[in-house]
Formats: C-alpha cells, sequence, structure tokens
C-alpha cells in the first residue's frame, strides 16, 4: 500500500483566505456597477476559485499522470466555452434605454400593434402602468 504525503495544515489556511477574500470581490464588484465586463469579472473569480478548490482541497496538486491531463483539459474547454460566450454576448444588440432603465420598444418587429398609454409607435417592452 503507498503512502501519499499531503500538505500540511498551513496551505489550507492560505488557500481559505484567499477564498475568502475572492468572495469578498465577487461582493463588492457585484454590487458595483460595470455593464461592460461585470460578467467577465464575475466569471473569472468563480473559476480561480474553483481551480483553487479542484487543486488544493480536492488534492489534484498533488496527482500526476492522468489526472493532471484531465484537468489541464477541462480547465482549457471552460475558458473556451466562457470566451466563446461572452463573444457571442459581447456582439450583440444593445437596445436603447429609456430613462426608467427598460428598453424602449423591442429590437425586432413582433407583430404587436397595441398601443400604452396615447403611445402610436411600437409596444414598449414593459408596459408602464
Amino acid at each position: 500500500m503507498r503512502h501519499e504525503h499531503h500538505s500540511g495544515p498551513g496551505i489550507y489556511v492560505i488557500i481559505w483566505i484567499a477564498l475568502m477574500v475572492l468572495t469578498v470581490v465577487t461582493v463588492v464588484t457585484g454590487r458595483m456597477h460595470m455593464p461592460d465586463w461585470g460578467l467577465a469579472l464575475a466569471l473569472v473569480i468563480a473559476s480561480v476559485k474553483g481551480t483553487l478548490v479542484a487543486l488544493y482541497f480536492m488534492h489534484l496538486s498533488e496527482h500526476q499522470g492522468a489526472n493532471r491531463l484531465v484537468f489541464g483539459c477541462s480547465m482549457l474547454f471552460v475558458v473556451l466555452l466562457l470566451l466563446f460566450t461572452l463573444f457571442d454576448i459581447g456582439t450583440r444588440f444593445r437596445p436603447t434605454l429609456a430613462p426608467n432603465g427598460h428598453p424602449i420598444q423591442w429590437p425586432v418587429a413582433t407583430g404587436q400593434s397595441l398601443p400604452y398609454e396615447g403611445q402610436t409607435g411600437p409596444a414598449p417592452l414593459v408596459p408602464t402602468h
């Protein structure tokens, strides 16, 4: 039977503190208004936290061979999935917002012809009553 060497408790405390700091950063940045980079920042922080948990609390940093290959490939595909999603979201149409923060009208024709409160143009996305 093989005896595996595990890290001492110090590394677990350091990783736990790093996870707590990243959690505070997530909460603080979540309350800030960052329409362009908020989602990307949240995904990066979540990916770093997940990687720390997998490497140290699941002991993947101490494994050799196939386990490292599987972990590396999975991280590569997670990064690719997130990048393709963010590129897709970043190139979509952003509708014009009214002063109340809601879109003025649908970005595409919907066939709806019900005016709201005397409006003669297309129906708004969110009724104002």
